[in-house]
This record gives structure tokens, C-alpha cells and sequence, in this order.
């Protein structure tokens, strides 16, 4: 932000401080920590792939091969062929079945990984019952 011209004095005779928000914006802002994060991935071997913002994972359904919206206040849904799925997670799994090719979420690939990936949810979501963990805005209820 630009510095003001003239010094300003509050009531008390001291100098009112001119908040200058650089570097917090930097720390704070989302492609500096976008550049931060492939950065890392980039010097420890790791692949890092920007997917576009117009990019629907929260609303494919695999099982249908189709884009259904839903409310964000869905936090659990059920896919077309009845699997009770988390809202996030499952962004998470199409995220993983995204190719950077063709730019469009690989649906094979989401039909070979999706069992393996789905019990991992489930023993987790089992392990969060037991343990009766909160997990804000989860949809998982504690029976």
C-alpha cells in the first residue's frame, strides 16, 4: 500500500501507525502458497498439477458417469448405485482420478481404485465413530 504523505499525530502526540498489510497478504494469500507447495513437490521429486477452476469434482458421480449438483449443505450423499459416500473425501478421490492430459476426471480410473480407496474411507469413518472424535462439518453422525 502506498505510504500517506504527511505524518499524523493522534491525541496523546504520538505518530498513528500506518498499517502496511505486504507482508501479511503475502503470507496468507492463496497462489503464494500455491508456488510455496510446488515448490516443494519440485525439489523433493514430487509431481505437482494445477487442475483448472472450473474443474467439478464435488458434483461427478462415477457410478452415473454424469455431473449431479448438490447442496453444499450435503455433507454425505449417496452415489447412483447407493454407496454413502462423504462430500469431501470423495472430491479428494476424484482429485486423485483427475488426468492432466486430457483434463477431465479418468472415470476407469475411477472404477479400478475406487473399492480400494472406499474401504480406506470407511475404516476411517468407522475409527472416528469408536473413538467418538469430532469432526466439525463432517456430516458423521455418532450413532
Amino acid at each position: 500500500m502506498k505510504r500517506a504523505k504527511e505524518t499524523t499525530v493522534n491525541s496523546k502526540g504520538k505518530f498513528n501507525k500506518k498499517k502496511r498489510f505486504g507482508r501479511s497478504i503475502k503470507n496468507r494469500c492463496p497462489s503464494g502458497f500455491q508456488a510455496a507447495v510446488e515448490e516443494k513437490f519440485k525439489t523433493t521429486g514430487g509431481t505437482y498439477i494445477e487442475v483448472p477452476n472450473d474443474y467439478r469434482a464435488s458434483q461427478y458421480d462415477h457410478t452415473a458417469d454424469d455431473y449431479i449438483k448438490k447442496k453444499l449443505s450435503d455433507r454425505m450423499y449417496h452415489l447412483s448405485d447407493g454407496t454413502l459416500v462423504q462430500r469431501d473425501w470423495y472430491s479428494s478421490f476424484l482429485l486423485y482420478c483427475y488426468d492432466y492430459r486430457t483434463r477431465n476426471i479418468d472415470r476407469d480410473r475411477c472404477i479400478s481404485e475406487f473399492e480400494k480407496c472406499y474401504s480406506k474411507e470407511e475404516a476411517l469413518i468407522k475409527r472416528i465413530k469408536i473413538n467418538r472424535i469430532k469432526v466439525l462439518n463432517s456430516g458423521i453422525k455418532m450413532a
